[in-house]
């Protein structure tokens, strides 16, 4: 197993290497840095609303791997490890049973995956489902895995109601009244399907 330094340091020159290429970190953004049981690094940055996870795993897998030995997650604003949603541990371990033995580096101790979906007040599912929001992250990150853009619609809104507690950004106004629009504008289940709006 890599040593927390280590995966640290990886994930560290992702960081440095989007806020150069940027000009600045845009709040949200996290970073993932995947150590494979062959012994190579792999690193995803979360894009839009798709997490770091599945961004690393998806380099993971062009490579042909798809055995994890360990993780980190890292918050590149605050450059804080943290841990990974359930969705995303469950989605990992799914793609192969050895990753049941996969572990999060955390500053102070490795934390292995099942004792993450432990944790799980929803408990553990293996097959990622929809949820608007992650463990450990702001509240206007979600899942996006391919679902329909009513599914996708549906898990915004969540984020943004979640959300609500702290000020309203300019971005979380215009979606709302954006949704909202869209909401008017749908009649009956099949609507939007048939092009009757």
């Amino acid at each position: 197993m890599i040593e927390f330094n280590q995966i640290y340091s990886a994930a560290m020159e992702v960081v440095n290497s989007v806020a150069a290429s940027r000009g600045f970190i845009e709040p949200n953004t996290t970073v993932c840095v995947i150590y494979t049981r062959s012994g190579r690094l792999f690193n995803g940055v979360s894009m839009n609303d798709v997490h770091a996870e599945i961004e690393a795993v998806r380099n993971m897998q062009s490579f042909g791997e798809n055995a994890v030995d360990s993780i980190i997650l890292v918050d590149a604003s605050s450059r804080v490890a943290m841990l990974p949603c359930f969705n995303c541990i469950s989605m990992i371990i799914s793609m192969n049973p050895m990753n049941n033995s996969a572990v999060v580096s955390m500053p102070d101790r490795a934390v292995s995956f099942q004792e993450v979906l432990s944790q799980n007040p929803l408990g553990y599912n293996p097959v990622p489902q929809p949820r608007g929001l992650r463990n450990s992250m702001p509240a206007s990150s979600v899942v996006i895995t391919g679902r329909s853009n009513g599914d996708l619609l549906n898990s915004k809104l969540s984020s943004l109601m979640a959300a609500s507690n702290q000020e309203d950004s300019e971005e979380d106004r215009e979606l709302l009244e954006e949704l909202e629009g869209e909401t008017k504008n749908k009649k009956g289940f099949f609507g939007s399907l048939f092009g009757k709006k």
